[in-house]
């Protein structure tokens, strides 16, 4: 029986993978920085991303419990994890479920995927450096209020504000660590992408739906939606799981707010994104051996 290890555990991504998995009748075995509880399978502790020993540990465990299958959900992991794969620094016979180095930094910076998007002309809000602008003022004269400030590299919506006068901030306290973005009002979106690696066909699109509170999701059929996601996953050169924010701007039309290189939190409702890694999987393994990444 394969044997799959998934990063991240005590989160909602991790969580959701591994009872998918799990229904699915594979050996799971979980891994977090913290203790985890209420999960039907095992899990063992690991260091955070930044820690040194992140890397040797996470081998050791990979050998320890004979693992095929690795899948991180943690964002600050996948950085870490594909460079270490890209410079053959993961000497471990394990598939990976990772995209390509240079594809995952560009996705785990915002600002560089919105350059990157936009040279490949998948839509995205308007944005900018805060170096480029004087003032909140100067934004909104632009692009109108609110605006976005986040930081480039963060998860979870976590440092995101919407500001509207210079009242809400010292605009000479916003350093270039952040992105000055057009804040698009319409529906908010969440499709999850699946691209196998080495141009395999099979690409897998589900698009959720959130609610205007943002408490609710739901699968929908939005094909322009699922085509953008599609389209700005293939443009960054992301393969496995992309998990990617879509709103509509004020004229309707469907805007790329950023990409991450992951199984999602709403993955629970596209089983079809976990069927398609595993047949990934089971496809690499066989063409090219027990080590792999997507």
């Amino acid at each position: 029986m394969m044997r799959v290890l998934v990063t991240g555990s005590g989160g909602p991504a991790g969580r959701a993978l591994i009872a998918m998995l799990a229904e699915r009748g594979l050996d799971v075995l979980g891994a977090d920085m913290a203790p985890v509880m209420g999960l039907p399978v095992p899990t063992r502790r690991l260091p955070a991303a930044a820690d040194p020993l992140f890397l040797t540990e996470l081998g050791a465990l990979v050998e320890s419990e004979s693992i095929d299958l690795l899948v991180p959900t943690v964002s600050e992991e996948l950085p870490v994890l594909a460079s270490a794969v890209a410079r053959e620094l993961w000497p471990h016979a394990c598939g990976v479920v990772i995209g390509e180095a240079d594809a995952v930094r560009a996705a785990d910076d915002k600002l560089v995927t919105a350059q990157r998007l936009r040279a490949a002309d998948v839509s995205v809000p308007r944005f900018a450096r805060p170096s480029q602008l004087s003032s909140v003022v100067e934004a909104t004269s632009w692009w109108g209020a609110p605006i976005v400030l986040k930081p480039r590299v963060s998860r979870g919506g976590r440092g995101v504000h919407l500001l509207s006068s210079d009242r809400d901030l010292d605009w000479r306290m916003i350093g270039d660590d952040q992105i000055v973005q057009e804040f698009a009002p319409g529906i908010e979106y969440a499709p999850v992408v699946y691209r196998p690696r080495a141009g395999a066909s099979g690409d897998v699109t589900v698009v959720l739906e959130k609610s205007a509170a943002g408490d609710r999701i739901r699968r929908v059929e939005a094909p322009d939606v699922a085509a953008l996601a599609l389209r700005a996953a293939g443009a960054l050169g992301l393969t496995g799981p992309v998990d990617v924010d879509v709103r509509r701007d004020p004229a309707g039309r469907p805007v790329v707010l950023e990409v991450n290189a992951r199984v999602g939190a709403n993955v629970g409702l596209a089983p079809e994104l976990v069927d398609a890694m595993l047949a990934d999987h089971a496809r690499l393994a066989q063409e090219t051996g027990p080590a792999w990444v997507t």
